[in-house]
Parts: C-alpha cells; structure tokens; sequence
C-alpha cells in the first residue's frame, strides 16, 4: 500500500513540475513576446511614417521607404514572418496608409508544452491629409537684376512636382507693384503653374501685402476642402516697398525705391489695371520728399506692416505660412539685406508674432545657387509634418 502511494506522489510531483515548469515558460517566453512586440511597434511606426511621407512619390515608393525605415530600427526584412501595407482613402479624402508586421519568436520553456514558437504582430497607420497650397512669388525688378529670376522659376516648378495632382491642390499669386492672380487653386496645376511662372517677367516694386491679400482669398474661397492641410508658401528677395490704401481719398498704390533716396517714388492711380509683368510709372508726387504726406520712411513702414497683416490674417484662418527669403546679408546697404526678422514674424516661427496661431518656418538662401536646395527642404519638412 505504502509503495503504491509513493508511485503515486511521485507521478503527481512529475506532473506538477511539468505544469510548473510550463507556466514558468509561458511568463519567461511571455515577456520575450511583449519586448519583442515593442520593439516591432517601433519599427512599424517609423515605417509607416516613412511611407506617408513619401506617399505623393506613389505607392510602391512609399513600400520600398517603409521598408527601409522599418529595417533601419531593426526589422528588416530577413527577421520578419511577413510585412504588408495597404493604401485607401478615407471618406473625409484624406489618404491612410496602413502597415502590419509579423515576427516570429522562438520559444524556451514553452517547448515542454509543445509550443516551438508564438508570432508577435505590430500594425501602424498614418493619415496624409490633402493639401490646399497657395504659392505667392516675388517677381520684382531686383530678382532680375541680381540674375536670380530664372534660378527661382525653376525651383519653384520643382517645389511644386513635390505635390499630387489628383490629391492635392495648388494655387499660385505673384506680386511686385501689384499682386495678381496667376492660377486659381486646382488639381492638376501642374501645367498651368509651369505656363504661369515661366511666362513672367521680373520688374516692378515689392508690395506683399498684395500678394498675401490674394493668397488668403482663395484659401478662404469655395475650392478649399474641410479637411484639407492649408499652407501659404511666400517667397521675397527684398524688404517690402510699395503699398495699397486710401491715399487722399482714393484707392491708390504708394511706392519709394528699393534703394534709400530721400523721396518717394510716387503715387499709382487704379491699381488694379496696373502692369503685371512690367514697370509702372507713378501718376504723381515722383521725386517729392512726401506725397499726400506719406515720406520715404512712412512708406518703407507701411508697406511692412501691411505683408504683417496679411499674414496674420491668413494663419488666424488656421492657415499655415511658410517664408522663403533670398538675399545677401553681407550687403553694404542695410536695405539690400534681408529681413529675416521679418520673415520669421510673417511665419509666425515658434510661435513669435502669435502664440494662438499656426507656427510656420521660414528659411534663408543667401544666393540664387542655393534656392532650390531650400525650397526642396521646406516641400520636405511639410510634408513631414503633414504625415505625423
């Protein structure tokens, strides 16, 4: 009797140390699984995010950098089971882009129980809102003259090629004396922004409150969509030097030289008819040291303080403002120098100018070599932020 209930501790003792020894297992090999799962969630996160930021390159572009994005924080494609991604669109037309990854981790104690191995799974997703971009250019007389009108043409068109016809949408205001509407915001503007800005001419004054003005009018116009990213992106090579008002008791340009003189340029009647690919003689006050009491200085104010307001017009429609300026810092006369306090504010870079609006960036190219590498990093740090 004695030895038959030994035989039977015995089993019993085998038997729970086999339940044990699993149950040790499932806790070991389980928090292999949840560290392993983590670092996969990781991974998947950095890829699809580099997938969505390169989502306007098309699909099979964005597969191939959420691969490389997901090996690079260590899920390449030897240590996965399996790596799927699929695109949609959502009904708000904003574009989704989803990942999921499957790793297989090879168990230790759970093999008692006749498990070999689990498989952890991680999925992301990333949402790429549309775009509604205005583009607004300075085309005033001084790129011209500095040789930097055709290095700006062609940066510009190549900003543009950053952005997807049939998802996003693109419009364009250039402004010199006067601001004027090139293209309406549209899909497919490729063609007609590339007819547009190889079509203009580099002549005239700075006015970029104008430009903004027309900006902020189609960016509130019947084209934009509700749940569409809306940017500005404002390009200037110089410090503001025309403006449009009530200017004794008419609507009038006001203008002085890009260059310190002493007097003001003069006074343009009907600015709405004035040229937009030329010079424009003023109607009166040329040469005078104050016009309808409007000095040099009151003019060089106004005319900043008008772009200012724009802008802040713009961002305070939850529109963000991006600024590109072009410039030598070097130069020998302060006017001919940027004003990248200026551009800063019109960004609203870090919050400066207001804290309860959009923040943008801004960015300098101090000659016209370096202008489509900055324009290219501006399409770049948008649309990362676009994709987060």
């Amino acid at each position: 009797m004695v030895r038959n209930e030994r035989g039977a501790v015995i089993a019993l003792v085998a038997v729970s140390l086999v339940v044990l020894l699993g149950i040790a297992g499932l806790a070991l090999d389980a928090g292999r699984g949840y560290l392993t799962r983590a670092q996969l969630a990781r991974a998947v996160d950095a890829g699809v995010l580099g997938g969505a930021r390169t989502l306007r390159q098309g699909n099979a572009a964005a597969t191939r950098r959420a691969q490389e994005m997901a090996a690079l924080n260590g899920a390449s494609a030897a240590t996965l089971a399996s790596f799927s991604m699929t695109f949609s669109q959502t009904p708000e037309g904003e574009q989704a882009v989803s990942l999921t990854a499957e790793r297989r981790v090879p168990t230790m104690l759970m093999r008692v129980l006749g498990v070999d191995s689990m498989t952890v799974r991680a999925s992301a997703e990333a949402r790429v809102p549309p775009v509604d971009l205005v583009l607004v250019l300075d085309q005033s007389g001084s790129l011209g003259d500095m040789g930097a009108w055709d290095d700006l043409q062609d940066a510009a068109l190549e900003f543009t090629q950053n952005f997807d016809e049939s998802l996003d949408q693109l419009g364009m205001t250039s402004f010199q004396l006067r601001g004027t509407e090139r293209v309406f915001l549209q899909h497919d503007f490729l063609g007609p922004v590339q007819t547009q800005i190889m079509g203009m001419h580099s002549a005239g004054d700075t006015n970029p409150g104008e430009g903004l003005r027309l900006a902020l009018e189609q960016l509130t116009g019947p084209s934009v969509r509700e749940r569409s990213a809306k940017v500005v992106v404002f390009f200037t090579d110089g410090r503001p030097t025309a403006f449009r008002g009530d200017i004794n008791g008419q609507d009038r340009m006001m203008a002085v030289s890009r260059v310190q003189t002493g007097s003001v340029r003069g006074y343009f009647d009907d600015p709405d008819n004035l040229p937009t690919d030329a010079s424009a003689s003023p109607d009166g006050c040329g040469g005078s040291s104050s016009c309808f009491g409007w000095n040099e200085n009151a003019v060089r104010q106004k005319a900043g303080d008008e772009g200012l307001a724009m802008a802040d017009a713009i961002r305070s429609q939850g529109i963000y403002v991006y600024s590109i300026g072009l410039g030598n810092p070097a130069a020998s006369n302060p006017l001919e120098q940027p004003d990248l306090d200026y551009l800063a504010a019109v960004a609203n870079v870090d919050g400066q100018t207001n804290p309860n609006q959009p923040r943008g960036k801004a960015y300098f190219a101090p000659s016209s070599m370096e202008l489509r590498a900055v324009f290219e990093q501006l399409a770049e740090d948008l649309l990362v932020r676009l994709s987060r």
